[in-house]
């Protein structure tokens, strides 16, 4: 394999700011459209866009801890490393979230959606077997089951790639076939979202093994597949289930394909895009009970224009709340609890 040029991810954090804000987008705007009778149709097309953001974040996932993982492969020492790194990323910040919710749940109902099932178990735990309190949490469930899954890379380097295959074959057969998925463990191995993450591995393979595209095509393919995926969403065509989240995935790859081999460079900690990609997620995290306490402070109002400042204000104080959050807890606990243990992984 040919020596490559340093690689920075910074456009990758870039990604995962934007994608957090599709999210964000998605949720604020359904709230607002609900309470507040918000009606803009270019902002409510761009809210429904911004559901996948979620696929754009699993895409990234696989990419990231592949590649980031790349020279470990096969590597069974390197296993304790790898979960202790994964689960303080994913549980430190989200616990305390998830307990809130808890509460909120027992204390506020009306506040926490009563209405949707929770279960205790998995709230703390995020093991399948049923609703998060915090309802963006099941996404999260889905990121520990793939680095659980990803741990077979360390122990038998040539068996992933079959074991990969295999996994790829069985969730494409369970959805034609439609095999009954109502079982929550069930529900997680054969998802389909589990082939963003496999698109995700895939690039970061390709890039490894130094697989390249002249710059002008492969951004013209970027952006070709990106039209014809809003063209697809704005006149909902779904030619199977889960189509338009696939071509979205395609056309994200694309990009992370792109970013990384032709926008590799780094970018100040302080530009904008990149403190709201550092904290994105914080920002996934905080986004969804903090714009529904923030929706019901604003008062009704039949102006459209108002409603969009009211809008964009919420967004704005989530952004910033979450940033916030990021840099006094997430940043920091993360840190102080690497030094004191990493010693003990290494």
């Amino acid at each position: 394999m040919i020596m490559e040029q340093k690689k920075y991810f910074d456009i990758l954090q870039i990604y995962r700011g934007i994608a957090a804000l599709l999210v964000v987008v998605h949720h604020t705007y359904a709230s607002f459209a609900h309470f507040n009778h918000l009606d803009i149709p270019a902002l409510e097309f761009i809210a429904k866009i911004g559901k996948l953001g979620v696929d754009f974040f699993f895409i990234l996932s696989g990419f990231i801890i592949t590649y980031t993982t790349f020279k470990y492969r096969g590597d069974k020492t390197y296993i304790k490393k790898y979960a202790f790194n994964r689960i303080i990323r994913v549980y430190i910040p989200y616990l305390p979230i998830s307990l809130g919710m808890i509460a909120l749940y027992y204390f506020l109902p009306s506040i926490s959606a009563a209405d949707r099932s929770m279960s205790l178990l998995t709230s703390l735990t995020l093991l399948p077997h049923g609703n998060p309190a915090l309802s963006v949490a099941w996404t999260l469930i889905f990121e520990m089951f793939f680095y659980f899954v990803f741990s077979l890379n360390f122990i038998w380097k040539k068996g992933w790639f079959y074991f990969l295959a295999l996994w790829v074959l069985g969730i494409i057969a369970s959805a034609i076939i439609k095999l009954d998925l109502s079982h929550p463990i069930l529900k997680v191995i054969f998802s389909l979202y589990n082939l963003e993450f496999i698109i995700g591995v895939l690039v970061a393979y390709l890039i490894k093994y130094n697989f390249k595209i002249k710059y002008t095509y492969l951004l013209s393919a970027s952006v070709l597949v990106l039209i014809v995926f809003l063209i697809v969403k704005y006149l909902n065509i779904n030619i199977f289930p889960f189509f338009q989240n696939l071509l979205f995935a395609f056309s994200a790859s694309l990009f992370v394909f792109l970013g990384v081999l032709y926008w590799n460079r780094k970018i100040s900690t302080r530009n904008l895009f990149m403190m709201i990609g550092n904290s994105s997620y914080s920002l996934y995290l905080l986004h969804n009970p903090l714009q529904s306490i923030l929706v019901r402070i604003f008062p009704k109002n039949e102006s459209q224009l108002i409603v969009f400042t009211e809008f964009l204000t919420v967004v704005t104080i989530i952004t910033i709340i979450s940033y916030i959050y990021y840099v006094i807890f997430e940043k920091k606990v993360i840190a102080l609890i690497k030094s004191k243990v990493d010693i003990y992984v290494a």
